[in-house]
């Protein structure tokens, strides 16, 4: 009678027993595919980083040569900024750069050379200064005994007006009127200067016209004929140029211009093809002035006559 009470509850526990085991597997069996999972998502990093690994070091490297080469383009501004502290700086040197080029402007224009200042290059720096040098002529000057080099004549002022003060003699009127003279004279010899230099040149012949008709016996006068000469030339009258350098030639034969003539009016002469005229006054300014850079482009001249 008690045996049907002993099988139950021995199935019960064995039931019991089976539902455990497949609880236990089925955890298992999870826990295995989710670190499966993360397995491959371990390895789908790791190929990753594999990739970011050598990217990281080549931007390193990168950022260090380019650390490098700042640490050299500043020692080159250092060296730079000491080697023109000198002259003033870069301001400082393209003032002096820009006088340069006037320099040779002025010999290019005088001597008829063909320095090709105007193409590009490279590597160049632009300016926006207008200076002058040595040779160049500038407002109030006059050639050295060289001719070569103009000299500072002073700039003009006005006329003393009014009474005499106190004590002052009233002769001291005719000089104050010999002074505006003089005033007035140097004012328009600027003038005709600073048109030239500013590549105005039929006002700048204008000036110098004026001036050797108005003061045909000043000091200036085979200055002013010269500068007529070369402001002719430059309006491509070479005709009316050579007269100019003629009065220079024949009439102040001890100017410091006299050299800078003798070549022009050479140069006239070829320019209206009187080859004959033009060797005949080379070779006499190589007599005459044998030592000059005039003679020397007037031998330059003559190979091509």
């Amino acid at each position: 009678m008690k045996k049907p009470f002993l099988v139950f509850p021995a199935c019960f526990l064995g039931g019991l027993l089976c539902l455990g085991g497949c609880v236990n597997q089925n955890q298992i069996n999870a826990m295995q595919a989710r670190l499966a999972q993360q397995e491959q998502q371990i390895q789908q990093l790791n190929s990753q980083l594999s990739g970011v690994q050598p990217a990281q070091a080549d931007t390193w490297a990168q950022v260090q040569s380019l650390r490098q080469e700042m640490g050299a383009v500043r020692g080159q501004i250092d060296d730079f900024n000491n080697a023109t502290a000198p002259a003033g700086g870069l301001a400082g040197l393209a003032q002096r750069v820009a006088r340069h080029d006037e320099a040779l402007r002025s010999l290019q224009t005088q001597f008829a050379l063909d320095l090709q200042l105007d193409q590009p290059v490279a590597g160049g720096m632009g300016n926006g200064y207008s200076q002058s040098m040595p040779g160049q002529p500038m407002p109030g000057q006059t050639p050295g005994a060289s001719g070569g080099i103009p000299q500072q004549t002073g700039v003009p002022s006005a006329a003393p007006t009014g009474s005499p003060a106190a004590g002052q003699s009233v002769a001291a009127a005719p000089q104050q009127t010999q002074q505006g003279q003089k005033d007035t004279a140097t004012a328009l010899y600027d003038a005709g200067i600073a048109s030239f230099n500013a590549r105005k040149y039929q006002d700048a012949f204008n000036a110098f016209r004026d001036f050797t008709d108005t003061y045909p016996k000043h000091r200036l006068v085979s200055n002013a004929w010269f500068w007529r000469g070369e402001s002719n030339f430059q309006l491509n009258n070479f005709p009316a140029a050579a007269l100019d350098y003629e009065q220079v030639i024949s009439k102040y034969p001890s100017s410091g211009k006299a050299a800078s003539a003798y070549l022009k009016q050479g140069m006239s002469f070829i320019k209206t093809n009187k080859k004959d005229a033009a060797k005949f006054r080379l070779d006499e300014l190589v007599k005459k002035f044998p030592k000059s850079p005039e003679a020397a482009r007037a031998k330059q001249l003559l190979t091509t006559l």
